[in-house]
């Protein structure tokens, strides 16, 4: 037997263990498999809240045609209501170039949102997350073309953050028992603050 067909053996038997154990990919897609049409139609059942600006309209679009496979959905014919924070952006210089001028740039997008029953009175989140999302542009001497550039990079970074938000909420309907309350989450961040980082005194060369 080769060494080759060994490990494809071997990988095939790891992949049969993990599928016997009822572990799915953390990266698999969730809303547009026959298998999780059950979490695709708890997606269709989320209302998603109006998010401010420009990019905020963007991502809610963005994720309405990601969840949505029955039309439109109304506040009062959906179980589940999603509160979207308006996305934060910031833009860094990457590339200096001897002028001081920025030759590149990078694109940051965050925001935070919260997963709520519709017609539960205390608004008690089932899930609350942060997300973050970086992409990157060149920033050319056309004014012009640099616009298009970033706008470019924008639409990448609102793309992700949906794909993000949308798996964080697949996994959830898949288990909503994996995932820990806001208020343990919230703990951990409280607890966190009285931990000294020992990267503290090395220099961060990616601001």
């Amino acid at each position: 037997m080769s060494p080759k067909f060994s490990l494809v053996l071997i990988a095939g038997a790891a992949l049969f263990a993990l599928t016997g154990c009822g572990l799915t990919p953390v990266y698999g897609t969730y809303a547009n498999s026959a298998k999780n049409s059950a979490v695709a139609a708890q997606l269709d059942q989320v209302y998603i809240d109006s998010i401010p600006d420009r990019t905020g309209q963007k991502l809610r679009n963005t994720l309405m045609d990601r969840f949505y496979q029955t039309g439109r959905k109304n506040l009062i014919d959906a179980r589940y209501r999603l509160r979207v924070a308006n996305p934060v952006e910031s833009i860094y210089g990457l590339g200096i170039a001897k002028d001081a001028t920025a030759t590149r740039s990078q694109i940051r997008l965050y925001t935070t949102f919260t997963l709520t029953r519709v017609g539960d009175a205390e608004a008690t989140p089932l899930i609350t997350r942060k997300v973050e999302s970086v992409s990157s542009f060149d920033t050319l001497a056309s004014e012009y073309t640099t616009l298009v550039t970033e706008q470019d990079a924008r639409d990448q970074v609102i793309k992700d953050m949906a794909d993000q938000i949308a798996t964080l909420l697949e996994l959830y309907f898949t288990n909503p028992s994996r995932f820990p309350s806001p208020e343990t989450i919230a703990e951990d961040d409280k607890k966190s603050k009285h931990v000294i980082d020992p990267r503290g005194d090395i220099e961060d060369n990616h601001k």
